[in-house]
């Protein structure tokens, strides 16, 4: 059986909870970090420009990425996060 597919609105409220997320997740040396980097990256591209520059500056600021694989996938993160802001003409 196919397993039912649910939308959800990316409103200003989720998006605030990703931001949340991101933030939990950073630092973190667990498969949270995957599983968040993963969940958000599909969603850059819809996401408005504050909540990217949040993210960036979070990004940025981190004090710790964790291990290398949390490294890896947040370069990922940032370098999508970065393109996006860079196609809207928000990176000078």
């Amino acid at each position: 059986m196919a397993e039912k597919v649910r939308k959800i609105e990316l409103n200003e409220d989720l998006q605030h909870m990703l931001i949340s997320a991101v933030r939990y997740a950073m630092g973190r040396r667990t498969y949270i970090v995957n599983w968040t980097v993963s969940y958000i990256m599909p969603l850059i591209s819809d996401m408005d420009t504050k909540v990217l520059h949040i993210m960036k500056r979070d990004y940025e600021d981190a004090a710790s990425l964790g291990d290398a694989c949390d490294i890896q996938d947040w370069g990922r993160f940032y370098d999508a996060v970065f393109k996006e802001l860079e196609k809207r003409g928000e990176i000078r």
